[in-house]
């Protein structure tokens, strides 16, 4: 059996395990998925995952096929209403539970964590993701910002955290999102861009027992430090720090470790300073490394010293990247871009369907081999095509119509150019609009 039929049919048992208890993922348990539709839990899961950037009519042919007792759109919006918000996110973890890990050092799983910003349909109304005019709109838009944990090495979303882009906090999404990932007993590694690095993030994973890569500017870094950073090369040191909300010396556990105090003030998070325990201890690890002549990053860590040295830090910084790219493979090939609504929890619902189809699709073209030709360069899968085809063939219903995936996959691949560099470019681009839709 090629393995993208296995993955298949682990993806739909995992969507039996939620129709096997719709109650549990019902709004209305004990009413909501009780009766036989035309269009049950089961199906309508298949088709919301499937979804790409037509309107809701059309996807209902493409899912149904183009006939007469095709399903209507008043259904398909019951049929979403009755879902729980939290429904999806557990479709994701039964489905990231049954496929295989990968670790590194055989030990850790790597996982990135990001945001990125979706534009959404336009209300001036809501204030909690509208933006007024500027120079990227002269009508204003609205955003909503995603924050994701993404795995590096199995190339899948982890878990999400959907913010109204004018109430984003990212340092905030962070300490939720460790606090409840999953205890398997793998420690992970997380590694974030300077966004993140915070006290409050530092110490929430450290209380449950994992590891933290986050990038720091020179300014953040030196007050860790209590020392500039002017001339300072390459630097691997470890530092222990007491955290009080006072400034008052005479308030202090340790006055013999003056150095090692650093205020937080009330304005700033920090979750574990109480009025029971007004110190908190925290051990860190700082270093600072040379990615080019002249340009500097630093890293605020607690990666063990004789696991992890300087050279290791940079290959994982590196690997962060992937999650940007995951990104851009949600909004266009799988179709963030184009919402199906205007309500905030069901748009909510999209982004949760894209990263559950993402997942589903890095899945099968991961374990996709290439022939090795002797060419100059080397090449990789289209991931585009790729997972166009996946989400193809998790929408086929006829077995007489088989895709070959591997096969198809396999014949759509590009070169790998290494070392091209571009600059980042911000371009405002509007979401598509409910009247071609």
């Amino acid at each position: 059996m090629n393995y993208s039929k296995v993955v298949k049919s682990l993806f739909l048992a995992s969507i039996n395990d939620l129709a096997a208890d719709p109650e549990k993922y019902a709004v209305q348990p004990g009413k909501d998925f009780t009766r036989n539709r035309k269009m049950g839990f089961r199906d309508f899961l298949l088709l919301f995952l499937t979804m790409e950037a037509d309107s809701i009519k059309e996807e209902l042919y493409r899912y149904f096929g183009r006939v007469k007792e095709v399903p209507s759109k008043a259904a398909f919006y019951k049929q979403r209403r009755k879902l729980k918000s939290d429904a999806l996110r557990h479709l994701l973890i039964l489905f990231e539970q049954k496929c295989k890990k990968k670790l590194f050092y055989d030990k850790y799983r790597l996982i990135a964590c990001d945001g990125s910003a979706v534009d959404i349909f336009r209300n001036p109304d809501d204030k909690d993701t509208f933006f007024e005019p500027n120079g990227k709109s002269t009508r204003g838009f609205n955003q909503i910002h995603i924050n994701a944990f993404f795995s590096i090495l199995d190339k899948k979303f982890t878990d999400l955290l959907v913010q109204p882009a004018r109430k984003r906090n990212e340092y905030k999404a962070f300490c939720q999102l460790v606090d409840r990932a999953m205890d398997d007993g793998i420690p992970n590694i997380y590694i974030c861009d300077r966004g993140y690095a915070s006290y409050n993030d530092f110490a929430h994973v450290m209380e449950k027992g994992h590891f933290f890569l986050i990038r720091c500017t020179d300014r953040k870094t030196e007050k860790i430090l209590g020392f500039p950073l002017d001339n300072v090369r390459e630097l691997d040191l470890h530092v222990d720090r007491i955290l009080t909300r006072s400034n008052a010396k005479k308030k202090r556990l340790h006055p013999e470790y003056p150095d090692r105090y650093r205020y937080i003030c009330k304005e700033v998070p920090m979750d574990f300073i109480t009025d029971e325990q007004p110190e908190y201890n925290i051990s860190l690890r700082v270093v600072r490394i040379e990615i080019t002549d002249g340009c500097f990053e630093n890293i605020i860590t607690n990666l063990p010293d004789m696991e992890f040295d300087i050279e290791d830090f940079r290959e994982l910084y590196h690997l962060r990247w992937q999650e940007e790219t995951a990104f851009r493979d949600l909004k266009y090939p799988l179709c963030l871009k184009a919402f199906h609504s205007k309500k905030y929890e069901y748009i909510e619902q999209e982004v949760w369907a894209r990263a559950i189809l993402y997942n589903f699709c890095s899945e099968i073209y991961m374990q996709v081999e290439i022939d090795k030709k002797d060419t100059k360069l080397t090449y990789q899968i289209n991931y585009t095509i790729a997972q166009k085809t996946c989400r193809d063939f998790l929408r086929q219903r006829n077995a007489d119509d088989e895709i070959d995936v591997e096969g198809l996959i396999a014949q759509n691949i590009e070169a790998i150019r290494h070392d091209r560099t571009f600059a980042r470019q911000q371009r405002f681009k509007l979401p598509m609009s409910f009247c071609y839709r």
